[in-house]
């Protein structure tokens, strides 16, 4: 349908050459045509929108299990990479990347796979790492290794390659660091973090666009809203102050308002907490806190069972311990 009418536009402005002012821009009048005869197309057959169903959800903190990582946590993440329906729980440390099955009671190990290559130059004031979800990988990088490591699954083998240098922090997005430094960007405006959502949507169906930025004590969301054909336009932005690097987002409740779930901004190993903060509510008081002796090193959201709904997963260690606690919230 979308080529029959890109045809017609075309074949209505060759049937009348003869007629045109010669001071008409000919061509640039076939690429209107064609133009509106695809967008009258794609709106013809734009899908429909699917209004989330909402779920109630029971905040409370459960520790799941104690991680014996051999290296310092500096990423997590949670992605079904293997197809199997249920999600895994990816933790970056300086040395590797770790897979784990997450159980109700238990963190059962997967799979591993170690850095290799070069050895950053020069060498960071303190480790750092991300870990972002390109199609069926994990791009993992951390700043004591000169390229990132591209991570999938060959059937039961957790695999590895090394990738380009810098960091991929969102689908599409790379940052570099700072040389010597923890930070990304100008040294003057430090971006300390970003995550984004593609695969959310609002209380009407429509997709939403959710990115986070963390800069030196601010919290920067913006969310964009997108029509079934696939335009977005702006839609709301907010900011909070005074929250850590470790943050993610998520609509556990599936209500079709985004949450930011943060820990806060204390130095590593200071007691912490968790914030959950629906986009638009009362940060101050947010819809769960939760308290830590530690600090959190890590949040990721996982649908670990399969049943569609999302899980809060959060690391917790003590300072300079490569032993975490990880802590299920709902």
């Amino acid at each position: 349908m979308i080529r029959r009418a890109a045809v017609l536009g075309a074949v209505l402005l060759l049937a009348l050459p003869a007629l045109a002012d010669p001071r008409d821009d000919y061509f640039a009048r076939l690429a209107a045509a064609v133009r509106s005869g695809l967008e009258d197309a794609a709106s013809a057959r734009a899908p429909t929108l699917v209004r989330p169903v909402p779920i109630k959800v029971t905040w409370k903190a459960v520790r799941v299990g104690s991680l014996d990582l051999g290296a310092p946590l500096v990423a997590m993440t949670a992605a079904d990479l293997d197809r199997d329906g249920k999600g895994e729980l990816y933790a970056v440390t300086s040395r590797e990347v770790v897979a784990y099955a997450l159980e109700p009671r238990r963190v059962t190990v997967l799979g591993r796979v170690a850095f290799t290559g070069a050895p950053a130059v020069p060498a960071p004031r303190d480790v750092v790492g991300t870990a972002a979800i390109e199609g069926t990988e994990l791009v993992a990088g951390v700043s004591a290794w000169a390229t990132e490591l591209r991570v999938s699954w060959q059937g039961t083998a957790l695999v590895g390659q090394p990738g380009a240098p810098g960091f991929l922090v969102c689908p599409g997005e790379r940052a570099v660091l700072v040389p010597g430094r923890n930070h990304f960007g100008d040294p003057l405006a430090p971006l300390l973090g970003v995550r984004c959502r593609a695969d959310l949507v609002d209380a009407e169906g429509h997709p939403l666009r959710v990115r986070a930025a963390l800069t030196a004590g601010k919290l920067a969301i913006t969310v964009e809203r997108c029509s079934a054909s696939g335009a977005c336009q702006p839609a709301a932005t907010h900011e909070y102050k005074d929250y850590g690097v470790a943050f993610e987002l998520a609509d556990v409740d599936r209500n079709g308002t985004p949450e930011v779930i943060v820990s806060g901004a204390g130095a590593p190993g200071d007691p912490d907490a968790v914030k959950v903060i629906p986009l638009g509510g009362d940060d101050k008081k947010g819809a769960f806190r939760y308290r830590f002796n530690g600090g959190v090193a890590g949040i990721a959201v996982i649908d670990s069972d399969g049943d569609g709904a999302m899980e809060v997963i959060a690391a917790v260690r003590l300072v300079g311990a490569t032993r975490v606690d990880v802590w299920r919230f709902n």
